[in-house]
């Protein structure tokens, strides 16, 4: 739900486009039973990879987790990728003056670059989990790429004071089989979200809070960004003034915050 509208047109067309595929398919008159299960066969085949690549949240024996477990009361968290950034204390101020402890998948370069933010983050009650030493994508890397990626960026953090929670979400969300079997070999809990907001694109404010918290569900995971990748100082303005809204949004709606460690 938090997707602009252009993302959601795309996917509709493509659903589109497939479900008018398989009609006229099935519709056929010159193609047998068989061809026609085989296309079938292929056809979902070919959708279930590019479900898996394209929704971060998709993976059918269950090894990425995407939203919190049932609780009693209407819960959700809100996570932070690619900080931290000079911005980043103004972010912890808002949560703070709010009473919301937040998840924060870090970057150990970003983190290298701005250490007393992220002992900041830890020392306020937030989850430090790992998005990786860089941004860069390694979901076409091998396993053992992945292993040393995560090796490195779990020891950096540790030397920099604060060892993090056994918690990664890959940069982009991006996923594979090798990444995945990295993560279980490194006690790592794959992470994506239930909704992201497309915060990076720095639309208005309001947008954001929209995109939050419109027909917000208990036990969702909000994907919001403290940095943008690897930009030294990223513009994260849009989000910072729209953070408050959406707490205050979610509060009023009867949701409590939760970090993913502590759900």
């Amino acid at each position: 739900m938090g997707a602009p509208a252009r993302s959601w047109v795309k996917r509709g067309v493509a659903a589109l486009a497939v479900l008018l595929g398989l009609a006229l398919l099935v519709a056929a008159p010159g193609i047998g039973a068989v061809a026609k299960g085989v296309v079938l066969t292929v056809l979902a085949l070919l959708g279930g990879v590019a479900a898996y690549r394209e929704f971060p949240a998709f993976e059918p024996l269950g090894r990425v987790s995407w939203r919190l477990p049932p609780q009693p009361a209407r819960t959700c968290a809100i996570t932070f990728d690619d900080g931290p950034c000079p911005d980043t204390p103004r972010v912890l101020e808002v949560l703070d003056r709010n009473r919301v402890k937040a998840t924060f998948f870090v970057l150990a370069a970003n983190a290298r670059r701005h250490p007393e933010v992220l002992r900041a983050i830890a020392a306020g009650g937030h989850t430090v989990a790992i998005h990786g030493v860089t941004h860069r994508k390694v979901h076409h890397d091998s396993q053992d790429a992945v292993e040393r990626e995560l090796t490195a960026a779990i020891a950096e953090l540790t030397a920099l004071g604060v060892p993090p929670a056994r918690l990664y979400r890959p940069p982009h969300g991006a996923k594979s089989p090798a990444v995945l079997r990295a993560a279980h070999r490194l006690e790592c809990q794959p992470w994506a979200w239930s909704r992201g907001i497309w915060d990076t694109d720095r639309p208005p404010p309001a947008t954001l809070v929209d995109r939050a918290t419109r027909f917000a569900r208990s036990r969702m995971v909000l994907l919001l960004h403290d940095g943008r990748g690897d930009e030294p100082a990223p513009d994260i303005t849009p989000m910072l003034a729209a953070l408050p809204g959406i707490i205050e949004r979610l509060r009023a709606d009867g949701f409590a915050f939760s970090t993913l460690d502590r759900a």
